[in-house]
């Protein structure tokens, strides 16, 4: 007899091209709104961070519109320091490297 923990196993999302979500928002859109919020816990000040938090969710939803999440990863590659998505970018180099091909 399967137990819940072996149906669990062979899970699948409904389609292959369903981003990983934390709280039911992308990761892109989860990560930046999380510590707004937080802070705003922190503060005393929830229906503010929560605000602030949902002005930066719907922000970045705006303005990737019609794109996918790697569309935002790769304009903060080209954009920002190198340093700073060393995590997300393991195995190719430094933006600043740019090289023209003929």
């Amino acid at each position: 007899m399967t137990t819940e923990e072996d149906l669990q196993k062979y899970r699948f999302p409904k389609t292959l091209s369903e981003p990983r979500r934390l709280f039911g928002l992308p990761y892109d859109e989860a990560l930046p709104s999380l510590p707004v919020f937080l802070w705003g816990i922190m503060v005393h000040h929830a229906l503010f961070g929560m605000g602030m938090a949902l002005v930066i969710c719907l922000g970045i939803r705006t303005a990737k519109r019609g794109k996918g999440s790697m569309w935002l990863y790769n304009l903060l590659y080209w954009y920002f320091p190198g340093f700073l998505f060393r995590p997300v970018f393991k195995v190719i180099p430094d933006s600043s490297f740019r090289q023209w091909i003929k």
